[in-house]
């Protein structure tokens, strides 16, 4: 840390006074006429400026070399051009007017200098005035009904990303250009990432290990912050919430300054929520949940290239919905480890359903703190990109009070080495470079009597280190894009030993120890794979494009599929590793065909995905009688209850689709958009039985549509980007599953309608936003519905009486079983009707404080 300091001081006084300056005029295509509160923007700077009453701008200091520079414009198609900084340089930008919201953007999820018109693999652009516009309990919440996206849910406020068919393990979650490895292995907790920092996100739809490495086979979710302003201003915005299903309650302050080219910005926000409720279950148990985040960043952009500095430090509470219900009523209760069971209450009150506390039931604690250090710096003809992180973990999950049974610390030092050259003559952009990260995990020690701890898998560390060189040259309409990576991972994990299992004087002893009981033993593994990836893009007339992309991708076996050991919290099953895994090997291709026309915008992806050693969790045969489920006996209370057991394995699997999306903006009607998105995946595991033969989680067909009315600006009006809109999200059945010993359960088909409606108030004598409103109406008609991808349809927990045990041959004392749910309806529903409100007051601002 204290180097880290010195460094950052240093770049500080050896800074050169004389900055280059981008400037120039922006202006109407049609008519010729200046446009003000025009946004240009430097992604790889995260630097932006407005331009004035004259349509002029100016960026300062802008570092020598090639950049991509973006202009857009509310009402105006935006557009990308790579820029050659050499001394000051002068760019004016033409904008057509277009009612259209696919906009051409820089993409830097993708690693090197490429827009979505020349990027070779299908991607998502989210931008922040959609991000403004809806109702979300986390980041991925946020981006999950874009085409080709889903969330993995378990209960608002918690949420994992699947893309194209792929998640958890498959998809790499960016955050300000640090990826994100906070515990992803579980299903129960959530991506770590603070929903109102987000300005706007992209998503790679398809294999990006060439650039991220194991991890990425399905695709990455990159998540970019808000940009600096230019130079002398200062700005930001005050954001309060309210969302009236679960109470959520949330408020957040964003700010940014830009101080010749000293550059900073500072994120406060919270978030709170009691239990959801549907027309099903009522209230559900255990769906409570908080959230707290600092976020603050400071760095500095000169001649020379730019270096930052930032650190963010996130608290989450969260409960875990376990399902746990009375045997005979079905009625919520409390689980028998809780005090208020343990003190003779047993069953929630509705002062408990609506308490923002989630401590009342089984919860998890998550810390995850975030320092890293990012730097450009200009060398020969090319941009050295140098950055390196450090994150660390704490999880804790308590059955009761305060003491913590399940007790981890993760750490992880990501880091990135490369170096960007584009020839000026040529245009052949090259990047080479290598990127990884090492992560280590540490186990707690016991938790003190009369509790044990649990531990669901080893203390363990690994390294990963890739090597890759990607080039990309462009041919008058054709551009074609290709490269080639080698990954290795070394990995140990360590024994561990116990005496006492499951008591109150369980105690963990060094191997070899007398009556000692194994509970994980030790390993050493290594894997190496390639990536690789070659594509283009062509631009057909009329504003037609197509993408076509194949790939290779490669992902080493996580540390839960090789060791795991454990009850799962969440799943209320039993879940083993298998140390034989080998890495996955992935062969995808994708053909794109796209449209921007003036009165409409379409795009359509085709993709096929063979993956060799595909793996996944699979109920196990009992090895005693043919046709039964394998069950794990755990101690509770002094009787033996079963759970059902699952274990990793590894198939060859094929997963194909469709998605994209078909907008109408009428040219002669600007005041109406229509936006539609279509998601469709197929999966399949060849030579498996009928039962057998698709992808856990699939995600089902799905259909979005909105309509957006949208009021004209009219000049010294006090609101302005008015607009009202109603969509549809119609999910169809999925019958397509991993059906055996109901390892998965087939899914009903439902439509929810959603209503919208938003403004800005502006103080028209000086051009001002006073704040903007919005109201979002979601399941407008309150369908009771469970998404297919949602874990909490599986959760039942029964708690039996004495003499319900003692009926069934069990120890006559009470006790909690798992419940194997066989049909739809017996775990838990999803949210049912919720309205949400939000208000953005902005601050400061230099010639517009346009939101």
């Amino acid at each position: 840390m204290k180097i880290l300091h010195i460094i950052f001081i240093t770049l500080l006084f050896i800074a050169p006074i004389k900055a280059q300056t981008l400037h120039g005029r922006i202006t109407d295509s049609a008519d010729g006429k200046p446009i003000a509160g025009a946004l240009i923007f430097i992604p790889r700077l995260n630097l932006t400026s407005v331009s004035d009453t004259s349509g002029n701008y100016r960026l300062s200091p802008v570092p020598r070399g090639a950049c991509l520079v973006e202009a857009e414009m509310l009402g105006y198609a935006a557009i990308t051009r790579q820029i050659w900084m050499k001394g000051d340089v002068t760019a004016n930008f033409s904008l057509a007017a277009s009612a259209s919201n696919q906009r051409e953007v820089v993409i830097t999820a993708f690693g090197n200098a490429a827009n979505n018109k020349n990027c070779p693999v299908p991607v998502v652009i989210v931008p922040h005035e959609a991000l403004m516009h809806e109702n979300f309990s986390n980041a991925i919440d946020a981006i999950a009904l874009q085409p080709g996206v889903a969330a993995c849910s378990y209960g608002p406020g918690i949420g994992k990303p699947e893309v194209n068919g792929l998640g958890v393990y498959r998809v790499v979650t960016v955050f300000d250009g640090v990826p994100q490895e906070d515990f992803q292995f579980g299903t129960e907790h959530n991506v770590m990432i603070n929903p109102y920092a987000i300005y706007d996100a992209q998503i790679i739809r398809g294999p990006a290990s060439l650039q991220y490495g194991s991890g990425a086979m399905g695709g990455v979710i990159d998540f970019r912050t808000s940009p600096f302003p230019e130079n002398g201003v200062t700005e930001g915005s005050i954001t309060t919430d309210y969302q009236t299903n679960n109470g959520q309650a949330g408020e957040s302050l964003n700010l940014t300054g830009n101080n010749r080219g000293i550059v900073w910005g500072f994120t406060a926000s919270g978030m709170a929520a009691h239990c959801y409720n549907n027309p099903v279950n009522g209230y559900v148990w255990g769906t409570a949940y908080n959230n707290y985040n600092v976020r603050a960043v400071a760095g500095i952009e000169k001649k020379w290239g730019y270096s930052r500095l930032s650190f963010s430090t996130y608290r989450q509470m969260n409960g875990i919905a376990e399902g746990t219900r009375d045997s005979l009523t079905g009625k919520f209760s409390y689980d028998m480890n809780d005090n208020n069971f343990i003190g003779g209450k047993e069953y929630p009150t509705q002062t408990d359903y609506l308490s923002y506390n989630p401590c009342n039931v089984l919860y998890q604690q998550i810390e995850h703190n975030v320092l890293s250090w990012q730097n450009g710096i200009n060398i020969g003809k090319g941009l050295l990109l140098a950055d390196v992180a450090y994150t660390s973990d704490h999880r804790a999950v308590f059955d009761t009070g305060t003491v913590a049974r399940l007790n981890m610390w993760l750490t992880d030092v990501p880091y990135s080495l490369k170096y960007e050259i584009t020839d000026a003559a040529t245009g052949i952009n090259l990047q080479e470079g290598i990127n990884g990260f090492y992560e280590y995990m540490r186990n707690n020690n016991e938790a003190p009597a009369p509790y044990y701890s649990k531990f669901i898998i080893p203390d363990y560390s690994f390294l990963d280190a890739g090597a890759f060189a990607i080039v990309q040259k462009s041919f008058g309409k054709l551009t074609l894009c290709g490269g080639l990576r080698y990954d290795t991972r070394n990995q140990t994990a360590d024994g561990m030993y116990d005496v006492h299992n499951k008591t109150a004087s369980q105690t963990l002893v060094p191997e070899g120890t007398t009556g000692a009981n194994q509970l994980f033993a030790p390993a050493a593994q290594s894997f190496g794979g390639t990536s690789a990836s070659l594509g283009g893009t062509y631009s057909l007339p009329g504003n037609n494009y197509l993408k076509l992309n194949v790939a290779k991708s490669y992902r080493a076996p996580s540390i839960p599929e090789l060791e795991e050991n454990r009850v799962d919290p969440s799943l209320n099953e039993y879940v083993i590793g298998d140390g034989k895994l080998k890495a996955e090997g992935g062969y995808e291709a994708d053909l794109v065909f796209g449209s921007n026309g003036r009165n409409f915008d379409l795009e359509a992806d085709g993709f096929f995905n063979y993956i060799k050693n595909f793996i996944f969790s699979a109920i196990l045969p009992s090895l005693k009688s043919p046709g039964n489920d394998s069950v794990h006996y755990i101690n509770t209370n002094g009787v033996n209850v079963p759970y059902p057991t699952y274990k990793y394995e590894a198939a060859t699997a094929e997963i194909s689709g469709v998605s994209g999306y078909f907008n109408i903006h009428p040219a002669a009607a600007q005041w109406l958009e229509e936006d539609n998105g279509l998601t469709l995946i197929y999966s399949y595991l060849p030579g498996q039985t009928p039962l057998t033969e698709h992808v856990p989680q699939t995600p089902a067909p799905r259909l979005t549509s909105q309509v957006k009315l949208k009021m004209r600006n009219r000049p010294n009006s006090i609101i302005s980007n008015s607009f009202l809109s109603f969509g549809l999200e119609e999910d169809w059945a999925q019958n397509n599953i991993y059906g055996a010993a109901f390892t998965e359960l087939p899914s009903a088909a439902y439509i929810l309608y959603n209503a919208g409606i938003g403004t800005d108030l502006r103080n028209p004598r000086k051009n001002k936003t006073v704040c903007a409103f919005f109201i979002n109406i979601m399941n407008l008609t309150n369908v009771a519905y469970i998404d297919h991808l949602s874990y909490l349809q599986y959760n039942y927990l029964a708690v039996l009486t004495a003499s319900e045990n003692a009926a069934l041959g069990r120890a006559a004392k009470p006790t909690q079983i798992p419940v194997q749910v066989t049909q739809p309806g017996m775990g838990i529903y999803d949210m049912g009707r919720n309205i949400g409100f939000r208000l953005i007051f902005p601050i400061g601002g230099g010639k517009a404080n346009n939101l």
